[in-house]
C-alpha cells in the first residue's frame, strides 16, 4: 500500500490511533505518518509494534508506541501524560479499538455482552473523555483538533448475525454525533465525526468467517457473501479506510462535524 504526500495533510499534528496493530489501526498510523503527523500508536498487545514503528519512521515520522487497554481508565491516565511531555497536546484522537462478536441474542451471555460493551463503547468513550481533557488546552490558534470514532456498516443497517456488535457500533455512530454538538455548545474547537467501514479484508474478516465455519457454515459461501454484499463486488482495503480518516483528521475536513463518513463499497446504498 502507499500513502501518497499529495493527499490531505497533518502535518506537525499529535495523533494518537487505539487498536494500532490491527488492520485499518496499522494502516491509518501510516496513512498520518505519511500525511506528516507525529503518531503515537496503542494497542493491548505488543505484537507487530516494532515493525509498525520501523514503516512509520521509513516515512519520516516522529512516533512510538505505548501499551493500552482501552476499557483501563488507568491505563488511560498513564498514558496521557508520557504523549504530552514526548509530543505535545493531542491533536487528533482515532478511537479504532474495537472487537467483532456474533451470535444469538437469546443464547448471549453475560461475557460476551460484557466483552463487547467495555471494548466498543466504554473504551471509545473514555478515549474521547481523555483526548478532551488535552485538546481543550490547545491554543485558540491552532486548527480544530478532531476526534475519529470507528463504527461500521453494522452500525447504519442491520445484520441478522450481528445484532449485539450492530447496537455497539449504533451507540459509537450516535456518541459522535451527540458529541459534536456537546463540543461545540462548550466552546471546544474540537470536532467529532465517525467512520463506518464495509467488510475489510484483514485479520478481523478472517477470523470472523473461521467462527462461522465452526459454527457449521460453508467458508466458500462466507466468503461470496463478504465479497459480493458489495455491489463493487469485493472486500475494502485498510489504507482505503485509512486515506478516509486522515481526511477527517486534516483541515480538508474543517466544516465537518458529527458526519459519517461511509466507506462500504455500496453496501448500504442497496
Amino acid at each position: 500500500m502507499s500513502f501518497p504526500n499529495n493527499g490531505s495533510r497533518v502535518d506537525g499534528r499529535v495523533a494518537l490511533v487505539t487498536g494500532a496493530l490491527g488492520g485499518i489501526g496499522a494502516a491509518t498510523c501510516k496513512a498520518l505518518a505519511a500525511g506528516g503527523a507525529k503518531v503515537i500508536a496503542s494497542d493491548a498487545h505488543r505484537s507487530g509494534a516494532e515493525a509498525l514503528l520501523d514503516a512509520m519512521k521509513k516515512l519520516g515520522a516522529s512516533c512510538a508506541f505505548f501499551p493500552l487497554d482501552v476499557t483501563k481508565r488507568q491505563d488511560w491516565e498513564a498514558l496521557m501524560p508520557q504523549i504530552e511531555s514526548q509530543f505535545g497536546l493531542l491533536d487528533i484522537l482515532v478511537n479504532n479499538a474495537g472487537i467483532y462478536r456474533f451470535g444469538k441474542v437469546e443464547e448471549a451471555s453475560d461475557e460476551l455482552l460484557d466483552q463487547l460493551m467495555q471494548v466498543n463503547i466504554r473504551g471509545v468513550v473514555l478515549g474521547a473523555q481523555f483526548a478532551i481533557a488535552q485538546m481543550k488546552r490547545r491554543s485558540p490558534d491552532a486548527p480544530w483538533a478532531s476526534m475519529i470514532h470507528l463504527s461500521s456498516i453494522a452500525g447504519l443497517v442491520g445484520s441478522p448475525t450481528s445484532s449485539l456488535y450492530s447496537m455497539t457500533k449504533g451507540a459509537v455512530r450516535l456518541f459522535s454525533k451527540s458529541l459534536a454538538l456537546e463540543m461545540a455548545q462548550l466552546g471546544y474547537r474540537i470536532r467529532s465525526n465517525s467512520v463506518h467501514p464495509g467488510i475489510i479484508d484483514t485479520d478481523m474478516a478472517g477470523e470472523v468467517a473461521q467462527a462461522l465455519v465452526a459454527k457449521g457454515l460453508d467458508e466458500a459461501q462466507i466468503r461470496e457473501h463478504m465479497r459480493a454484499g458489495h455491489p463493487m463486488a469485493r472486500m475494502g482495503q485498510a489504507d482505503e479506510i485509512a486515506r478516509g480518516i486522515r481526511f477527517l483528521a486534516s483541515d480538508d475536513a474543517a466544516f465537518m462535524t458529527g458526519s459519517e463518513l461511509v466507506i462500504d463499497g455500496g453496501w448500504t446504498a442497496r
